[in-house]
């Protein structure tokens, strides 16, 4: 008995161990590469039940091709990167060499565009209500990481350095023209 109750706590604890990662959170790294934004997405396993929910009809696919298109759909409905308000174009998602544990799998996705300023983030929302997708960006040089969740579904991002640079140009030249004609004021009244 007393062994039974032993065997059993070690299954139960090694078990608990065998899921390093949770069902509902997933990664993705994102950085602008000369036309293309490349997106490496690290899911679990759980992203197939994501799928099958969204496209119901994969139950009974007997092709790959099907789960395929179905998952570009799905990537091209819930994963956003936008600039300027409009959507970058989906070229491809691939499946990536697996680096993690079994129980995930890497992608890359791929969009055309040379910069983008929002990104939406809704995969695995259709299952789990606390589902967290986790994000690294490299953008203008520096390591942006932010999370989108139900109720934070998408992130903007700081505006770029080179219209940063132009607004505070036009600032102090707003200003400088501002001391100039207060200046010019009060020497025209002292007249």
């Amino acid at each position: 008995m007393m062994r039974s109750r032993f065997l059993l706590f070690i299954f139960v604890t090694l078990s608990t161990f065998s899921f390093a990662h949770d069902a509902n959170k997933a990664f993705f790294t994102i950085q602008q590469k000369e036309a293309i934004v490349e997106v490496t997405a690290e899911f679990p396993w759980s992203i197939r039940n994501a799928l099958i929910d969204a496209s119901p009809g994969l139950e009974n696919a007997k092709s790959q091709n099907d789960f395929d298109t179905a998952f570009f759909e799905y990537v091209q409905n819930n994963f956003q990167i936008r600039n300027n308000g409009s959507s970058l174009k989906l070229l491809s998602v691939n499946d990536a060499s697996h680096k993690g544990h079994s129980h995930q799998t890497n992608f890359v996705f791929l969009f055309e565009g040379t910069e983008f300023d929002d990104i939406k983030n809704t995969m695995m929302f259709n299952i789990y209500k606390d589902q967290e997708n986790f994000h690294n960006v490299l953008f203008q040089k520096e390591h942006i990481n932010f999370i989108t969740s139900l109720d934070l579904e998408s992130f903007k991002m700081a505006p770029n350095s080179s219209s940063s640079m132009s607004q505070k140009k036009t600032g102090l030249l707003l200003l400088l023209f501002l001391v100039f004609v207060i200046s010019f004021w009060i020497k025209k009244k002292q007249l």
